[in-house]
């Protein structure tokens, strides 16, 4: 069983691709569902992108956003990922791009490059940049959580090779400091160029710390892989995205592009919004649902930050541009559910929202794409702001705690006649009449309103002479009579089973009817000189 070790590789460019083809030959002859060593090397990235000394656009990605309602989102639930901060594992970051400002709240370097210096995080190679900007830029491009903070860790050197000892160390870093820099999402666009379809690895520390990760609610995204192509249109990722504990992303087209070729050979004939790269790794839960591709959005072409200066520009295509997409919509429906909640949710809570089932958030591969690869013909979960926001919505709506109901007692005295009358409604009634000098006051109990408050006060001027009738309807309730002086009182409890008490009253006349139901009637230190009781045993 070959081993998924691997010699360090360069940068691919077109033409040294024949090279790189043979070295990556022999690692996909490991059988799937046998456990396997995890990798130990990353392949550089293969997004094919282009960087630009001056910006070109002044939005992120307009086509990106509007695809996916992310300013209609922003705006509808009031949220930019402000309060919480991405990891973006990659070449580094351009910290003193004008899209960047004040965003950068820590930083670690995790390989061989500058010395060793861990607080040299400088990007030579454009693709950690241009990842960190589509996931929170706020400058001369928008991010798709512009309020977001990034912290860049650089676990790829310049020319985009790595190992994943770095990423383990990273990971370790982002478990100790991920409270300290509010660190709520990882972004990984890398992997080590498999075709898997299986995570049954074996001494893999990298799916440990994941998993403890996503147990603290720390989302760890990961780019699928661009190698769709290359291994003849079979289905599967490439590691670690197909570790079912991370949130895999392929990727869409956002617009009409025309013709584009890639230096793996895809080949897109014709492109347009919501189709899917010819480049992009898949697997349908038809195959495995365990490890399946989570998520589809766009991945190309997509702008961001460069690093030729600090107003600089750069466009890709990629998986690698998808993943900060998707972590973009993360930060967002965190802050969302932290508002709501008080803490983050769940990473199952958060593929459960990004993946529910609308007309918008459902594509089929192969149904309109016009490229050289052969389409599965299944629909696949694809990404959009404001569904994910609104299931979001209505999950927190439905488990929110329910407020007791709410019964309403209405009063009304009329001085001329000396009557007051009560009356409740159907619900169960909590009041108690009490005076107070010249007033007399009926009190609201607990999941009671009396006239739409607390209490309700009423000046009676000549109380021994006051009619007080009490109509309660149906439901349990319960009507306490505390000093009042009264010439008659008559309470209709109705139906429900009630319970009336009078102390130290002084009343002329007294007239109580149980109604249906079991009911309590109790007198304490009172003077009553007729009474009358009907169905109250």
């Amino acid at each position: 069983m070959a081993s998924h070790s691997r010699s360090s590789v360069v940068l691919c460019r077109h033409t040294a691709r024949a090279v790189f083809l043979v070295m990556v030959a022999h690692s996909v002859t490991w059988a799937q569902g046998l456990p396997i060593a995890a990798p130990r090397h990353i392949v550089p990235p293969s997004d094919q992108g282009t960087q630009f000394t001056a910006a070109r656009v002044r939005s992120q990605d307009t086509e990106t956003d509007n695809l996916i309602r992310v300013i209609t989102a922003r705006s509808q639930f009031s949220v930019d990922g402000s309060g919480l901060a991405i990891a973006v594992l990659d070449t580094g970051l351009r910290m003193t791009h004008a899209d960047f400002t004040s965003k950068v709240v820590a930083r670690r370097n995790f390989t061989t490059e500058y010395g060793s210096d861990p607080n040299n995080v400088n990007d030579g190679n454009g693709h950690g940049t241009n990842v960190a900007g589509i996931a929170m830029a706020r400058g001369i491009h928008t991010g798709i959580a512009p309020g977001a903070n990034v912290v860049p860790l650089k676990v790829l050197k310049n020319d985009g090779s790595g190992v994943f000892s770095s990423i383990d160390a990273a990971l370790s870093w982002i478990a100790t400091n991920a409270a300290q820099y509010k660190i709520s999402v990882v972004n990984l666009s890398l992997g080590d160029g498999s075709n898997s379809t299986t995570d049954n690895f074996t001494n893999d520390t990298i799916r440990t710390k994941i998993q403890q990760l996503r147990s603290k609610r720390i989302a760890v995204v990961c780019a699928a892989g661009n190698d769709f192509y290359r291994y003849q249109s079979r289905q599967g990722m490439s590691y670690p995205a197909i570790l079912r504990e991370t949130i895999s992303v392929g990727a869409l087209y956002d617009a009409n592009l025309g013709r584009v070729t890639y230096n793996s050979g895809a080949i897109a004939y014709t492109t347009d919004g919501s189709r899917f790269c010819p480049f992009s790794q898949r697997l349908h839960p038809n195959t495995n649902a365990n490890t399946r591709t989570d998520l589809f959005v766009p991945g190309a072409a997509l702008t961001s930050a460069g690093i030729a200066n600090d107003l600089a520009e750069s466009t890709y295509h990629g998986t690698s541009q998808a993943a900060p997409v998707t972590a973009g919509l993360v930060l967002l429906a965190q802050q969302y559910a932290q508002r709501r909640t008080g803490q983050l949710p769940t990473v199952d809570q958060l593929e459960k929202w990004m993946r529910t089932v609308t007309p918008r958030t459902q594509r089929t591969d192969g149904d309109d794409e016009n490229d050289n690869v052969s389409n599965s013909g299944l629909p696949f979960a694809t990404g959009d702001a404001v569904d994910m926001l609104t299931a979001a919505k209505l999950e927190l709506d439905s488990s929110a705690p329910v407020a007791p109901p709410v019964s309403k007692v209405t009063v009304v005295y009329d001085p001329r006649t000396l009557r007051m009358t009560v009356t409740g409604d159907s619900g169960a009634n909590a009041i108690t009449i009490q005076p107070s000098g010249v007033l007399l006051k009926v009190t609201a109990g607990v999941g009671t309103m009396v006239n739409g408050g607390a209490a309700a006060n009423f000046t009676v001027h000549r109380m021994t002479s006051l009619q007080l009738i009490c109509n309660m309807n149906a439901g349990n309730d319960d009507v306490k009579f505390i000093s009042v002086p009264a010439n008659t009182v008559t309470v209709n409890l109705h139906e429900g089973n009630d319970s009336t008490s009078f102390s130290y009253c002084n009343i002329t006349g007294l007239a109580v009817d149980g109604g249906l139901g079991t009911d309590t009637l109790t007198t304490t230190s009172s003077t009553i000189k007729t009474k009358t009781v009907k169905n109250v045993p």
